[in-house]
């Protein structure tokens, strides 16, 4: 995928969940905490060769992430993949926190 294709993805990613929720927390994967997930929103990676590699690996805006642990790098869990980055990449996937309630999960809302 190019990165302008990637471009069109996050846009049209960002405008739908923009509509369905009212409030998003955004921060960097690496904020999270191990057990927390997140929906990816946004890469802003420059490196071409490491955005196809997590884009091969199903990182991409839309997917949701789960933080396994964070030390000594941030492994986590999309669909059924484990994958394990480092901290300046983790720092670079940019994801809505999901927050649960006691009754159900509820993305991206407060």
């Amino acid at each position: 995928m190019s990165e302008t294709e990637m471009r069109i993805l996050r846009i049209r990613y960002e405008t739908a969940s923009d509509r369905n929720n009212k409030t998003r927390e955004v921060v960097a994967l690496c904020q999270l905490k191990p057990g927390e997930a997140g929906e990816v929103v946004d890469i802003q990676r420059a490196d071409r060769s490491v955005l196809q590699k997590l884009l091969a690996m199903a990182v991409i805006p839309g997917s949701t992430l789960k933080v396994e642990f964070t030390s000594p790098v941030v492994v986590f869990q999309v669909e059924n993949t484990r994958v394990a980055v480092d901290h300046g990449v983790a720092g670079e996937i940019r994801v809505c926190r999901i927050r649960k309630s006691p009754l159900k999960s509820i993305l991206c809302s407060t």
